[in-house]
C-alpha cells in the first residue's frame, strides 16, 4: 500500500499534466486551409486560431475544465447568451460532450446557412452524433456500422405513410382509449408518460405491425431503452478521454434490453431470412409494403442480415421516434392546455378538413392552424437551444474567413434565433402567429419544414430522415386529443410548467399534469 500510494499519485499528475497540454494544444490549434496557404499566401490573415473565437466561460486550463462539466446543466443557458452577447460573429464554449472539449455556435444569418448547405463529408451530422450519443462506448460495434436503417427510413416508410395512414389513426384510437381517461369527469393525468406510450405503440404499429405493438413488455422495452441509452450518454461525458472504455461497465441495460427485444423480434426476422433464402425475395405473403423489419432486411447489406443487426436499428429507430415525438407533442398538449382559447378555432379547422379529406396523410397537410401552433410551440420551447450541430471532418472556412479545423463541432443557437427581437416576434403566450405563417406552412413539401433560417424547428437537410412521420404522428394525435377531449392545467392555470435542461436538450416538465376527460358531444 506505501508504493501503490505515491505510484497513483504520480500518476494522477503525469494524467493531469497530459490533459493540461493537450488542452492547450487543441485550444490553439492553427487551421490553414489549403487553397489559402498554397494558391493565395498573401491571405494567411483568413488562417484561424481557436483560440482567437471568444470564448463564454474561461480560456484556461482549470477554469475551461470546471466550466466543461457546468456545461451539462446550463449549456442551454450559455448559448442563448452568447448569442445575443456575439451576435454577427461565432464564440466558443468549453464542454465534455464533444471530442475537442470545445463547441463552436455561429451566430451570423449567411454563415447559418452556409452551415446548412456544407456537404456531409465535410461538417457531418453523423460524426456529431455520434459524440453527442458518445456511440462508441454506448452502442459498441454499431457506432460506426452502415447505417441502412437510415435508407429505410427515408425511402419505404416515407413512401408507406399515405397508405398505411388507416392504420396509424387506428393505433392513436386503440392507444389514446387505453392510457386518456374515457369517463366525462375530469381526471388528473401524468402527460408526458401517457404520451410516451401513445407514440411508442403508434410508431410501432407501422414498424413491427401488430399483434407486437400492443405487447405491454414490448413497448416497455422500447420505452425503457429509450431511458437507459440517455443514462448510459450523460454517465459516459463524465469520464474523461482515457477513462471513458470503463464506462462500459454501466451499459449493461442497454445491451440487456437489446438482448430482450431480440426474443421479440428474432422468430420474425430468423422466418423471413430463411424464407428469402428458400424462395427467394419475392415468395407469396412476404410483407414487402408492410413494415420495417421488412425494409430493413431488404435494404441490409449480407452481413448485417441478422438478428443482432436488424433488432438494434429497430431499436435505434425507436429511440429517435420516442424521444422526438414525446417531447413535441406533450409541449404542444401543456400550450394548448394552458391557453383554451385556441381549442375553438383549432377544433373549427380539424373538423372542416377531416371533413373534406378524412383521416388521411393530404388531410394532416391541410392543418394551416395546427401547423403554426405547432410550429410556435417549438418555436418557444421545442427540444433544446442548440440545431444543426456538425462535426469537421475536413477543415471547413466560412465565407468570412472563420475556419472551422477538422475534429471540433459547431452548431448554431436556435433559442437566440427564435427570440431575437429583429424578428419583432412576442417572447410569451402571446405570440401566436397564425396568419403570417399560414402562407409559408401550406406547402405540402415542407409542412414544419420552415425554409426561412429564422425558424428552425426543423430542416429539411439537416431534419431526421423520419422527420415526415413525426410530423403526420404528432398532427395526428394532436388532432384526436383536441378533437375528442378536453384538456387544461390544474387550477385553470395558465402557466406551461417549466422544463428541464441537460446541456443543450430540453424536454417538459416529468412531472407536469394535465386535468383530461372525454368531450360531452362525443
Amino acid at each position: 500500500m506505501t508504493i501503490l500510494t505515491p505510484l497513483l499519485g504520480a500518476a494522477a499528475i503525469v494524467y493531469i499534466m497530459y490533459q493540461r497540454f493537450m488542452f492547450y494544444r487543441i485550444r490553439d490549434k492553427v487551421s490553414f486551409p489549403n487553397s489559402v496557404c498554397a494558391l493565395q499566401p498573401q491571405k494567411i490573415e483568413l488562417c484561424y486560431e481557436i483560440c482567437n473565437i471568444p470564448t463564454m466561460g474561461s480560456d484556461g486550463f482549470l477554469g475551461a475544465t470546471i466550466d466543461s462539466f457546468k456545461f451539462i446543466l446550463h449549456g442551454h443557458r450559455l448559448i442563448k447568451d452568447g448569442y445575443f452577447k456575439y451576435k454577427g460573429l461565432a464564440f466558443k464554449i468549453p464542454t465534455i460532450t464533444t471530442s475537442s472539449g470545445w463547441l463552436i455556435v455561429v451566430t451570423d444569418e449567411r454563415m447559418i446557412e452556409e452551415l446548412r448547405k456544407a456537404p456531409e463529408d465535410v461538417l457531418s451530422f453523423r460524426a456529431a452524433t455520434i459524440d453527442s450519443l458518445q456511440a462508441e462506448v454506448t452502442f459498441g460495434k454499431h457506432a460506426h456500422a452502415k447505417d441502412f436503417h437510415v435508407t429505410a427510413v427515408r425511402n419505404p416508410l416515407t413512401r408507406a405513410l399515405s397508405g398505411r395512414f388507416t392504420d396509424i389513426r387506428d393505433e392513436i384510437v386503440e392507444s389514446c382509449n387505453y392510457y386518456l381517461p374515457n369517463g366525462k369527469d375530469w381526471v388528473l393525468s401524468s402527460l408526458q408518460k401517457n404520451v410516451i406510450h401513445i407514440v411508442c405503440q403508434t410508431s410501432n404499429r407501422l414498424f413491427v405491425g401488430l399483434p407486437l405493438c400492443r405487447d405491454p413488455e414490448y413497448c416497455k422495452i422500447q420505452e425503457d431503452w429509450t431511458v437507459h441509452v440517455a443514462v448510459a450518454v450523460h454517465i459516459t461525458y463524465l469520464c474523461p478521454g482515457a477513462l471513458k472504455p470503463l464506462a462500459k461497465i454501466f451499459m449493461n441495460k442497454v445491451e440487456s434490453m437489446t438482448k430482450k427485444a431480440e426474443k421479440f423480434l428474432g422468430p420474425m426476422v430468423v422466418e423471413r431470412l430463411e424464407k428469402d433464402a428458400k424462395y427467394g425475395p419475392s415468395w407469396e405473403g412476404r410483407p414487402t409494403q408492410s413494415d420495417l423489419v421488412s425494409w430493413l432486411i431488404d435494404l441490409a447489406p449480407l452481413e448485417h442480415k441478422n438478428v443482432e443487426d436488424i433488432t438494434f436499428r429497430v431499436m435505434a429507430i425507436n429511440f429517435a421516434a420516442i424521444h422526438t415525438t414525446s417531447i413535441t407533442l406533450t409541449n404542444a398538449l401543456l400550450d394548448v392546455a394552458a391557453r383554451p382559447e385556441y381549442i375553438k378555432p383549432l377544433r373549427e379547422e380539424m373538423e372542416e378538413i377531416i371533413g373534406n379529406y378524412g383521416w388521411t396523410k393530404e388531410g394532416m397537410g391541410q392543418m394551416r392552424r395546427l401547423d403554426s401552433f405547432l410550429k410556435e410551440s417549438s418555436r418557444l420551447a421545442g427540444i433544446g437551444d442548440a440545431a444543426g450541430r456538425r462535426k469537421a471532418v475536413k477543415d471547413f472556412t466560412f465565407t468570412n474567413g472563420l475556419t472551422i479545423p477538422s475534429g471540433y463541432t459547431v452548431t448554431l443557437s436556435n433559442s437566440g434565433v427564435h427570440t431575437d427581437p429583429i424578428l419583432n416576434l412576442s417572447t410569451d403566450s402571446d405570440s401566436w402567429i397564425w396568419e403570417i405563417m399560414a402562407g409559408i406552412l401550406c406547402n405540402i413539401k415542407w409542412y414544419l419544414l420552415i425554409l426561412h433560417t429564422y425558424y428552425l424547428v426543423m430542416d429539411a437537410k439537416l431534419g431526421s430522415p423520419g422527420r415526415f412521420l413525426a410530423v403526420n404522428e404528432i398532427k395526428a394525435m394532436m388532432a384526436h386529443i383536441i378533437l375528442n377531449y378536453d384538456i387544461k392545467l390544474p387550477g385553470d392555470s395558465k402557466e406551461v410548467p417549466a422544463g428541464q435542461y441537460f446541456e443543450t436538450g430540453r424536454s417538459p416538465a416529468p412531472g407536469a399534469e394535465v386535468l383530461l376527460r372525454r368531450r360531452k358531444n362525443d
